[in-house]
């Protein structure tokens, strides 16, 4: 997300672009007894995750830990009982191409990819099992840059045909912390309501700032932005934790972890960021 943490679920506009990493997502299915097989492996090819469980048992320790993921597969078997049910055994293979601490969307990836496969509404399987905003979910299924908000009805989802130029050399960098965004939603929940007074004025500064031609009015707003999400919310800027960079930095994602966006500036940068992974946002993104 680019623009909109925490203020999209008070209805206001936000800017996702999905990324070109990718979550590769192999399943077979056989006749059997309700049996589902998980492995999972990281970029390097590394198994980190392997079970199996039996999609009817819903007590044991195991699908305590699993549970969103049992709440999923549970839902698909009840509207596709032939892809996965009873008398249907699984065998499901997940690949990552990055690394699961840098907070890219390995669960709405997971969810788009077991919405494509059994062709269930992605939403409602977000809604069983990892309840949010959405706005991830509808970026797995774009190649290019949205603008998202949640409406009375449901949610508005229009694509964004370009982004500044200047945009496509600022650093996204991540930070090695990986932050649960449910957690941290659910910590300043009381206050995210608060933000519904303000939302006409940041969806002004964020309209604003994408149709920005320089890159001090994009900076100069987004601070305006991040500033009174900070002052309503209770919480503090992820570039707070970098004093010394005298560039722009913006949170991205849940704040305090997971990465930050950062105006490129020569050797400061590598000066401050140089120990973390890092990439240009038009290298990571699905530009337009």
């Amino acid at each position: 997300m680019l623009v909109g943490e925490y203020a999209v679920l008070a209805g206001a506009w936000s800017c996702a672009l999905p990324v070109k990493f990718r979550q590769n997502f192999e399943v077979s299915v056989t006749d059997g007894q309700g049996m589902v097989r998980w492995q999972s492996f990281d970029y390097e090819g590394k198994e980190w995750m392997n079970c199996q469980f039996r999609l009817q048992d819903e007590t044991s320790e195991l699908l305590t830990v699993l549970r969103p993921l049992h709440q999923m597969l549970h839902h698909i078997s009840q509207n596709r009982p032939d892809l996965c049910g009873a008398e249907k055994d699984l065998h499901v293979r997940i690949k990552a191409s990055f690394r699961k601490e840098w907070g890219l969307g390995s669960s709405s990836a997971l969810i788009a990819n077991l919405a494509r496969w059994s062709e269930t509404d992605p939403f409602a399987l977000m809604q069983v099992s990892f309840p949010g905003s959405g706005y991830d979910v509808a970026a797995a299924f774009h190649d290019q840059a949205i603008m998202y908000r949640l409406t009375e009805e449901g949610r508005e989802i229009d694509t964004l045909q370009a982004l500044p130029d200047f945009l496509s050399d600022y650093r996204v960098v991540f930070l090695g912390k990986k932050v649960n965004s449910r957690e941290s939603v659910s910590d300043v929940q009381s206050n995210i309501k608060n933000l519904q007074y303000y939302r006409e004025q940041l969806d002004q500064w964020a309209i604003s700032a994408l149709e920005s031609e320089d890159a001090s009015a994009f900076n100069q707003l987004m601070f305006q932005y991040e500033q009174t999400l900070a002052d309503v919310l209770g919480l503090t800027p992820t570039g707070r934790q970098f004093p010394e960079y005298p560039g722009f930095m913006k949170s991205l994602g849940a704040w305090g972890g997971d990465a930050l966006l950062a105006e490129y500036i020569p050797d400061e940068f590598e000066a401050v960021f140089g120990n973390l992974a890092s990439f240009r946002l038009e290298e990571i993104a699905r530009w337009p």
